[in-house]
This record gives C-alpha cells, structure tokens and sequence, in this order.
C-alpha cells in the first residue's frame, strides 16, 4: 500500500488548491494521497470561513471526487450543514464521506470554538485497503480517538494538521505515542511555511505500528513523500504487544 503525504505551502484559493490537489494525484502513483487540515480554504481565514465553507455536493468536491476511482484522497475543508465543521472529506470510487473534527482548540491563537460544531464520533471507513480512520490535528491529543479508531477496526489512522511551530515538539512526542499504543500505521499531515501571522512547521511523518519512523518531510518546506507499507507489519505488533487485545472495552461502549 503506497501513502503519499503531500506537505503543502498556504494559499487562500479554493480553486487554486483545488488544482493543485489536482495535479499531485494525476501526477504521483499512490493508493491513499493525504493532504492538510482546511486544505480547500486555507486555516486562519476567520470570517471568511462563513462565505468559503462548502457542503457535500458542491462542485469542487464533487471533481476530487471523480478523480478518486481506484483511490483514496482525503483533505480538509469548511464543511457547511446545518452548522460549520471543520472536516475532512475522504473521497474514494468516486464518492465523498467526511470526518468532522471532534476536539476544537480554542486558546492561544486558535479560534475554532468561534466558528465551527464539534463532530460527535470518531471516524473510521472500510476500503479495499483496509479500515481508515481519520482525525483532525488536535483530536491526536484525546487518546481515546485512535483508541476507539483501532478498536473499530482501523489498521491506518491518519491525522490531518495545521499546526504552528509552537506545537511542533509536542506533535513528535504524541504522534509515535498513538502508534504504539495502539499497533496501527499513524500518518500526520501539516501545513509548511507562513499562514498571515504563524510559521507552520511542516514535519508530516508516517510511523509503523511497533513506533518506527517510516518517513519523516522537511521542517517548513513544501514536499510530497511516497511510502510504501507493508500490511503484515501489524500482525506482528500485534502478537508482540497486544495493547488492543487486552484493551477492556466496556471503557468505550463497544
């Protein structure tokens, strides 16, 4: 199973990133291509989030949706429904599910209690490749999330991300930390570069199921990694440490 880990530079363009996306799937051989949180639009657009957020069935999505035949694109956007989301859509055989962020930071220089609902459950779908689960940045803090995603089934958790620079040590730290915890391949996601006042450092990474890190991007630079992992890596972790066997599950309802 190849991962592609596009680590892209911010711009405020919905039809420009659109494009951009585009281009990298056309142009890269991969099964999953994973991009950042609020790719579409970029993240500290504030206000504007109300005028750019996009439903389901609009036409940008509905066109990434077509070019995901045979694989897996998943990105984030504004999600307009009843209420605002800060989401990530999973686009797969031509169809568009979505992930919606459960934890929403709002401290520091995060607003996002502001403007979007919280999701209420984590995410996780079954693919030709196996159960995905899919997190949004902060969410990778409440261990429970992969927990519940492993627990469901999920062999890959991917966490898509804006993260400043101010939160780069604690992302290296709990990333790997997930992984473990729970024997699956966790994928992480960032922005590279400056977004209006934050510095996003970049630093996307692919862990394996026993914490080794299969791939690591450049500190604020644009780049696009291709992994190829090996499926079997996960039954032997599994018998090595069976964290998820020995879970007690009453713990989360399941």
């Amino acid at each position: 199973m190849k991962i592609l880990l596009a680590q892209t530079k911010p711009i405020f363009d919905v039809e420009k990133n659109k494009e951009k996306l585009l281009d990298i799937v056309e142009n890269n051989r991969a099964d999953i291509y994973i991009f950042p949180e609020l790719y579409l639009t970029g993240y500290l657009i504030r206000d504007k989030i109300v005028e750019r957020a996009l439903d389901v069935d609009s036409p940008h999505l509905r066109e990434i949706a077509e070019a995901s035949h045979g694989k897996i694109i998943i990105f984030g956007f504004p999600e307009r429904d009843e209420f605002l989301y800060n989401s990530a859509a999973i686009a797969y055989n031509g169809e568009i599910h979505v992930a919606r962020k459960i934890y929403l930071p709002t401290f520091g220089p995060f607003e996002e209690g502001l403007y979007f609902k919280e999701g209420t459950e984590p995410f996780v779908m079954d693919t030709e490749h196996g159960k995905i689960g899919v997190q949004i940045c902060y969410d990778a803090f409440f261990p429970e999330v992969a927990k519940i995603q492993a627990l469901k089934g999920a062999n890959l958790i991917v966490n898509i991300s804006a993260s400043p620079i101010t939160s780069r040590k604690l992302f290296e730290t709990v990333i790997p930390a997930r992984a473990i915890e729970n024997t699956v391949f966790f994928a992480y996601v960032n922005w590279a570069g400056l977004m209006r006042t934050l510095e996003f450092w970049g630093g996307s990474m692919l862990y394996s199921p026993r914490g080794s890190l299969l791939y690591k991007a450049p500190y604020f630079e644009e780049s696009i990694g291709v992994v190829d992992v090996d499926d079997g890596e996960i039954d032997v972790a599994r018998r090595l440490r069976p964290t998820l066997r020995d879970t007690n599950r009453k713990f989360f309802n399941l």
